[in-house]
Protein backbone atom coordinates (compact mmCIF):
# COMPACT_ATOMS: atom_id res chain seq x y z
CA UNK A 1 0.00 0.00 0.00
CA UNK A 2 1.38 3.39 -0.94
CA UNK A 3 0.41 6.60 0.75
CA UNK A 4 0.67 9.80 -1.26
CA UNK A 5 2.88 12.70 -0.22
CA UNK A 6 -0.07 14.87 0.83
CA UNK A 7 -1.26 12.23 3.28
CA UNK A 8 2.25 11.75 4.66
CA UNK A 9 2.73 15.50 5.14
CA UNK A 10 -0.61 15.69 6.94
CA UNK A 11 0.49 12.87 9.26
CA UNK A 12 3.75 14.69 9.99
CA UNK A 13 1.82 17.87 10.78
CA UNK A 14 -0.97 16.08 12.71
CA UNK A 15 -3.61 17.46 10.34
CA UNK A 16 -6.72 15.28 10.26
CA UNK A 17 -9.08 17.30 8.06
CA UNK A 18 -8.85 18.51 4.47
CA UNK A 19 -9.15 22.26 5.17
CA UNK A 20 -5.52 22.94 4.24
CA UNK A 21 -5.13 20.45 1.38
CA UNK A 22 -4.97 23.18 -1.27
CA UNK A 23 -2.15 24.95 0.58
CA UNK A 24 -0.24 21.72 1.21
CA UNK A 25 -0.59 20.65 -2.43
CA UNK A 26 0.72 24.06 -3.54
CA UNK A 27 3.70 23.76 -1.18
CA UNK A 28 4.42 20.23 -2.43
CA UNK A 29 4.24 21.40 -6.04
CA UNK A 30 6.46 24.46 -5.47
CA UNK A 31 9.02 22.50 -3.49
CA UNK A 32 9.15 19.76 -6.11
CA UNK A 33 9.88 22.41 -8.75
CA UNK A 34 12.62 23.93 -6.57
CA UNK A 35 14.24 20.54 -6.00
CA UNK A 36 14.05 19.63 -9.69
CA UNK A 37 15.63 22.96 -10.57
CA UNK A 38 18.52 22.20 -8.23
CA UNK A 39 18.93 18.65 -9.51
CA UNK A 40 18.83 19.74 -13.15
CA UNK A 41 21.09 22.79 -12.86
CA UNK A 42 23.79 21.08 -14.93
CA UNK A 43 21.45 20.57 -17.85
CA UNK A 44 20.43 17.04 -16.96
CA UNK A 45 17.22 15.97 -18.61
CA UNK A 46 15.38 14.51 -15.62
CA UNK A 47 11.74 14.88 -16.45
CA UNK A 48 10.16 13.41 -13.32
CA UNK A 49 10.91 14.00 -9.69
CA UNK A 50 12.95 11.06 -8.36
CA UNK A 51 10.89 8.96 -5.95
CA UNK A 52 13.95 8.19 -3.83
CA UNK A 53 14.02 11.87 -2.82
CA UNK A 54 10.33 12.03 -1.83
CA UNK A 55 11.31 12.13 1.85
CA UNK A 56 13.21 15.34 1.17
CA UNK A 57 10.20 16.90 -0.59
CA UNK A 58 8.03 16.14 2.44
CA UNK A 59 10.63 17.48 4.88
CA UNK A 60 10.95 20.80 3.05
CA UNK A 61 7.16 21.07 2.72
CA UNK A 62 6.73 20.64 6.48
CA UNK A 63 9.40 23.30 7.10
CA UNK A 64 7.71 25.77 4.76
CA UNK A 65 4.28 25.08 6.23
CA UNK A 66 5.57 25.71 9.75
CA UNK A 67 7.11 28.99 8.61
CA UNK A 68 3.86 30.44 7.21
CA UNK A 69 3.27 33.82 8.78
CA UNK A 70 6.97 34.25 9.51
CA UNK A 71 8.21 34.61 5.93
CA UNK A 72 11.26 36.81 5.63
CA UNK A 73 12.27 36.35 9.26
CA UNK A 74 15.46 34.64 10.30
CA UNK A 75 14.16 33.92 13.81
CA UNK A 76 11.13 34.38 16.00
CA UNK A 77 10.52 34.04 19.71
CA UNK A 78 7.55 34.08 22.01
CA UNK A 79 7.93 33.66 25.76
CA UNK A 80 10.49 30.89 26.26
CA UNK A 81 10.05 29.41 22.77
CA UNK A 82 12.25 30.51 19.90
CA UNK A 83 12.70 29.32 16.33
CA UNK A 84 15.43 29.98 13.78
CA UNK A 85 15.04 29.37 10.04
CA UNK A 86 17.45 28.86 7.21
CA UNK A 87 17.43 31.20 4.20
CA UNK A 88 17.40 28.30 1.75
CA UNK A 89 15.76 25.00 2.64
CA UNK A 90 17.08 23.32 -0.49
CA UNK A 91 20.68 24.24 0.37
CA UNK A 92 20.28 22.58 3.77
CA UNK A 93 19.91 19.28 1.92
CA UNK A 94 22.56 19.91 -0.74
CA UNK A 95 24.66 16.98 0.47
CA UNK A 96 21.86 14.54 -0.51
CA UNK A 97 20.97 16.37 -3.70
CA UNK A 98 24.58 16.58 -4.86
CA UNK A 99 25.03 12.82 -4.37
CA UNK A 100 21.94 12.24 -6.51
CA UNK A 101 23.15 14.71 -9.18
CA UNK A 102 26.55 12.98 -9.37
CA UNK A 103 24.91 9.57 -9.81
CA UNK A 104 22.76 10.97 -12.63
CA UNK A 105 25.62 12.72 -14.43
CA UNK A 106 25.63 16.22 -12.94
CA UNK A 107 29.29 16.80 -12.19
CA UNK A 108 29.66 20.49 -12.84
CA UNK A 109 29.70 22.90 -15.70
CA UNK A 110 31.95 22.63 -18.72
CA UNK A 111 32.47 25.73 -20.83
CA UNK A 112 34.05 25.76 -24.25
CA UNK A 113 35.52 29.02 -25.45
Amino acid sequence: MTIDDLTKVKVLLSIKDSNQDDLLNLLLEDNEARLLSYINQDGNTSVKFPTELAWLLREITVRRFNRIGDEGKKSSSESDVSATWSDDDVQDFAVYLNKYRQRKGGRGTARFI
